[in-house]
């Protein structure tokens, strides 16, 4: 074998060392390559396995919250509801303590006799001579005083008032002429006012007005 031949089979030999020396490194880098990309489509996986968790981890914790927004909103209603009861509860305790009071304070007026109530106002009330009318004829509750108010044509006009009281008859008769005014004591019962006059042949013509005080 000559020199030049020698030398060309050394340069073939080196050739095919380098040649093996980059397929080996390719090949590493291939497999470093491969590695990794199983790495990154792990990672990946994993990441959508967690992702899908922690979704399905939401979508429960959501639908908990939605429930309990349902459960609070119920109880705001119910709260309410109470509410509006308790409010109408204590107008109505309002409205009866308002009635109380009024009565109470009616009780005080007729304990303190400073009740009083117009039985008859002012009316003209024509008689003729001799005679009477009867002006108001019906129950009284409470004792107190009966007032007649008259002006008249005659002097001899007079009031009368009369009723039972536990069996017993109480007249009394005031001459009020052609202006006066007369009080008379009541017990409770069915109390008679009258006016009249004892003209023998004249007419008479009146005003009269009739007030109970209790």
């Amino acid at each position: 074998m000559t020199e030049e031949t020698q030398r060309k089979s050394g340069e073939v030999q080196q050739k095919r060392v380098v040649g093996r020396t980059i397929a080996i490194g390719l090949g590493l880098v291939c497999i470093v390559l491969a590695a990794a990309l199983i790495g990154v489509v792990a990672v990946y996986l994993s990441n959508q396995t967690t992702n899908a968790a922690a979704t399905d981890a939401l979508k429960v914790e959501n639908a908990n919250l939605k429930g309990n927004q349902t459960s609070l909103i119920q109880q705001i209603s119910n709260l309410q509801t109470s509410l509006s009861q308790a409010r109408d509860e204590i107008a109505s305790k309002d409205a009866d303590i308002a009635d109380y009071n009024s009565a109470y304070i009616a009780l005080q007026n007729v304990l303190n006799m400073n009740a009083s109530a117009t039985i008859l106002p002012t009316t003209a009330v024509p008689l003729d001579a001799g005679t009477n009318v009867t002006l108001y004829n019906n129950y009284l509750d409470y004792a107190g005083l009966v007032t007649v108010q008259a002006t008249s044509s005659s002097n001899t006009t007079y009031a009368q008032v009369r009723y039972v009281f536990s069996g017993y008859y109480f007249e009394n008769v005031v001459v009020v002429g052609q202006s006066g005014t007369a009080a008379f004591a009541v017990l409770p019962g069915n109390v008679e006012v009258i006016i009249g006059n004892t003209e023998l042949s004249t007419a008479v013509t009146s005003n009269v007005a009739v007030t109970y005080i209790y």
